[in-house]
Protein backbone atom coordinates (compact mmCIF):
# COMPACT_ATOMS: atom_id res chain seq x y z
CA UNK A 1 0.00 0.00 0.00
CA UNK A 2 3.14 2.37 1.13
CA UNK A 3 4.42 1.49 -2.71
CA UNK A 4 1.27 2.67 -4.42
CA UNK A 5 1.24 6.06 -2.53
CA UNK A 6 4.84 6.54 -2.84
CA UNK A 7 4.62 6.34 -6.96
CA UNK A 8 1.25 7.75 -6.99
CA UNK A 9 2.90 10.91 -5.30
CA UNK A 10 6.15 10.87 -7.63
CA UNK A 11 4.66 10.60 -10.95
CA UNK A 12 1.96 13.69 -9.94
CA UNK A 13 5.45 15.34 -9.01
CA UNK A 14 7.10 14.33 -12.47
CA UNK A 15 3.79 14.92 -14.28
CA UNK A 16 3.90 18.45 -13.46
CA UNK A 17 7.73 19.44 -13.88
CA UNK A 18 9.54 16.81 -16.29
CA UNK A 19 7.28 14.43 -18.64
CA UNK A 20 6.56 16.32 -22.21
CA UNK A 21 3.98 15.59 -24.07
CA UNK A 22 5.77 12.82 -26.04
CA UNK A 23 5.76 10.30 -23.27
CA UNK A 24 2.28 7.66 -24.14
CA UNK A 25 3.52 4.50 -21.95
CA UNK A 26 3.04 3.97 -18.80
CA UNK A 27 0.86 7.06 -18.48
CA UNK A 28 -2.39 7.81 -17.14
CA UNK A 29 -4.67 8.58 -19.62
CA UNK A 30 -2.54 7.79 -22.54
CA UNK A 31 -1.24 4.98 -24.57
CA UNK A 32 0.88 4.41 -27.59
CA UNK A 33 -1.99 4.22 -29.66
CA UNK A 34 -2.69 8.40 -28.91
CA UNK A 35 0.92 9.38 -30.04
CA UNK A 36 -1.16 10.08 -33.63
CA UNK A 37 2.46 9.06 -35.07
CA UNK A 38 0.77 7.49 -38.22
CA UNK A 39 -1.10 9.76 -38.79
CA UNK A 40 1.96 12.79 -38.89
CA UNK A 41 3.69 10.40 -40.79
CA UNK A 42 0.85 10.15 -43.74
CA UNK A 43 0.46 14.30 -43.63
CA UNK A 44 4.45 14.67 -44.03
CA UNK A 45 4.55 12.09 -46.96
CA UNK A 46 2.00 12.86 -48.74
CA UNK A 47 3.79 16.58 -48.78
CA UNK A 48 6.42 14.57 -50.79
CA UNK A 49 8.87 14.90 -47.25
CA UNK A 50 11.16 12.12 -46.42
CA UNK A 51 9.87 10.50 -42.99
CA UNK A 52 11.90 8.39 -40.96
CA UNK A 53 10.87 6.74 -37.20
CA UNK A 54 12.73 5.24 -34.69
CA UNK A 55 11.00 2.99 -32.11
CA UNK A 56 12.59 1.57 -29.02
CA UNK A 57 11.54 -1.61 -27.08
CA UNK A 58 13.56 -2.72 -24.24
CA UNK A 59 14.47 -6.41 -24.21
CA UNK A 60 13.61 -7.69 -20.45
CA UNK A 61 12.65 -3.67 -19.78
CA UNK A 62 11.13 -4.09 -16.19
CA UNK A 63 14.83 -6.62 -15.91
CA UNK A 64 16.98 -4.06 -16.64
CA UNK A 65 15.81 -0.86 -14.91
CA UNK A 66 19.16 0.71 -13.54
CA UNK A 67 18.64 1.71 -9.96
CA UNK A 68 21.07 4.50 -10.39
CA UNK A 69 19.28 6.37 -13.12
CA UNK A 70 16.14 6.20 -11.70
CA UNK A 71 17.58 8.02 -8.36
CA UNK A 72 19.50 10.16 -10.48
CA UNK A 73 16.10 11.10 -12.26
CA UNK A 74 14.48 11.72 -9.15
CA UNK A 75 17.10 13.99 -8.12
CA UNK A 76 17.17 15.80 -11.41
CA UNK A 77 13.32 16.21 -11.19
CA UNK A 78 13.74 18.09 -7.94
CA UNK A 79 11.56 15.18 -6.47
CA UNK A 80 10.52 16.22 -2.94
CA UNK A 81 12.72 14.48 -0.54
CA UNK A 82 10.82 12.44 1.17
CA UNK A 83 9.37 10.90 -1.53
CA UNK A 84 13.01 10.48 -2.68
CA UNK A 85 13.98 8.65 0.16
CA UNK A 86 11.09 6.52 0.36
CA UNK A 87 11.84 5.23 -3.39
CA UNK A 88 15.73 4.91 -2.28
CA UNK A 89 14.47 2.62 0.67
CA UNK A 90 12.21 0.66 -2.16
CA UNK A 91 15.20 0.02 -3.69
CA UNK A 92 17.95 -1.49 -1.42
CA UNK A 93 18.49 -4.50 0.04
CA UNK A 94 15.98 -6.09 -2.07
CA UNK A 95 16.47 -10.36 -2.68
CA UNK A 96 14.99 -13.22 -4.80
CA UNK A 97 14.00 -16.16 -3.16
CA UNK A 98 13.61 -19.33 -5.23
CA UNK A 99 12.60 -22.48 -3.51
CA UNK A 100 12.61 -25.80 -4.94
CA UNK A 101 11.40 -28.45 -2.66
CA UNK A 102 13.92 -28.27 0.13
CA UNK A 103 16.38 -26.19 -1.67
CA UNK A 104 16.29 -22.98 -1.24
CA UNK A 105 18.57 -19.96 -3.35
CA UNK A 106 18.93 -16.47 -2.05
CA UNK A 107 20.45 -13.54 -4.55
CA UNK A 108 20.83 -9.73 -3.82
CA UNK A 109 19.40 -7.61 -6.71
CA UNK A 110 20.65 -4.64 -7.85
CA UNK A 111 18.59 -3.64 -10.64
CA UNK A 112 15.11 -4.29 -12.07
CA UNK A 113 11.88 -3.69 -11.13
CA UNK A 114 9.02 -6.78 -10.25
CA UNK A 115 6.69 -7.25 -13.07
CA UNK A 116 2.86 -6.28 -12.28
CA UNK A 117 4.50 -3.81 -9.11
CA UNK A 118 3.06 -1.16 -9.05
CA UNK A 119 6.11 1.06 -9.05
CA UNK A 120 7.49 -0.92 -12.19
CA UNK A 121 6.15 1.57 -14.50
CA UNK A 122 6.96 4.49 -13.01
CA UNK A 123 10.51 4.24 -12.13
CA UNK A 124 10.87 2.83 -15.73
CA UNK A 125 9.69 6.41 -17.14
CA UNK A 126 11.59 8.36 -14.42
CA UNK A 127 15.05 6.24 -16.17
CA UNK A 128 14.22 7.59 -19.68
CA UNK A 129 13.20 11.42 -18.94
CA UNK A 130 16.21 12.73 -20.43
CA UNK A 131 15.61 11.00 -23.61
CA UNK A 132 11.59 11.99 -23.48
CA UNK A 133 13.11 15.77 -23.06
CA UNK A 134 15.69 16.02 -25.66
CA UNK A 135 15.43 18.76 -27.79
CA UNK A 136 14.49 18.44 -31.18
CA UNK A 137 15.09 20.67 -34.81
CA UNK A 138 11.54 22.20 -35.77
CA UNK A 139 11.59 19.48 -38.33
CA UNK A 140 11.87 16.55 -35.73
CA UNK A 141 9.18 15.69 -33.02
Amino acid sequence: MLQKLLIKRIMHHLYKTEFQNNQYGFTRQKSTTCSNGSETIHRTSIRGIVVIMASLDVRGAFDTAWWPAILKGLRDAKCPRKFYHLAQDCLKERKVVIIINIFSIQKTITKGCPQGSCCGPGFWNIQYIPLLNLKYTNHSK
